[in-house]
């Protein structure tokens, strides 16, 4: 089996940030990414930005963070690789999952991972969320503008599904496939509601599907490969 490592060097991913940064001035990068102007020259000076911040990176410039952090882009249409070897007291690993991930599911097979998606640890335990988590695409839109055709959604399987929020995105097993809505549980009725007002409120018989919760959508971003 391959072994794929990501070397991460400070000084080089500094020069990234900078060459993202482009011809803007350093307040209005700070602007955009939503950082003071100080900040983003910490930043080329080799300060490690926080997941977050990295994502805003990479939606603002297209390029994505696991090339922000390595100056790589991931190998595409190839055969899928064991997770790469990351420090794990800053990052994680998440499998990105091609199709279904049914509910109640403790193993994701290794041929169902297509990618891997790369998390920094600190907005991982900002979102309370444990170590099994998984990643796949939306379709549709029926939860724009939070969700959009094709963005990525990371799900935090770990969720306990006793105690569901009516504020917060959940990934449902429904039909065979996976959907991400708010949910309402009156009775023996879930409720799955969009935030598109073009779709219909979905409704799961929990008789018939008594597990229907996959976990909780902790976090989401575009990839800009897939436009």
């Amino acid at each position: 089996m391959r072994k794929r490592t990501i070397t991460i060097n400070k000084k080089s991913r500094a020069k990234r940030i900078k060459e993202l940064r482009g011809g803007d001035t350093l307040a209005g990068f700070g602007k955009k990414i939503g950082v003071a102007h100080s900040t983003v020259k910490r930043y080329e000076q080799g300060m490690e930005p926080s997941g977050e911040i990295l994502v805003k990176m990479a939606h603002l410039s297209g390029k994505s963070v696991y090339w922000i952090l390595t100056g790589r882009e991931e190998p595409q249409n190839q055969p899928p690789l064991p997770p790469p070897s990351l420090p794990e007291d800053e990052y994680l690993t998440v499998p990105l999952i091609e199709g279904r991930i049914a509910a109640g599911e403790p193993i994701i097979a290794q041929e169902d991972v297509i990618d891997w998606v790369v998390l920094h640890i600190r907005p991982v335990k900002k979102a309370a969320a444990g170590r099994d988590m998984a990643a796949c695409r939306v379709s549709g839109d029926s939860m724009h503008p939070h969700l959009s055709d094709g963005d990525i959604v990371v799900i935090d399987r770990t969720t306990d599904t006793k105690r569901l929020s009516e504020k917060k995105i959940y990934a449902v097993w429904k039909d065979g496939g996976i959907t991400a809505k708010l949910v309402q549980t009156e009775g023996r009725h879930m409720f799955l509601k969009p935030l598109n007002p073009a779709h219909n409120v979905q409704v799961i018989d929990l008789r018939e599907n008594p597990s229907p919760i996959v976990g909780q959508v902790i976090g989401a971003w575009k990839d800009f490969r897939t436009l």
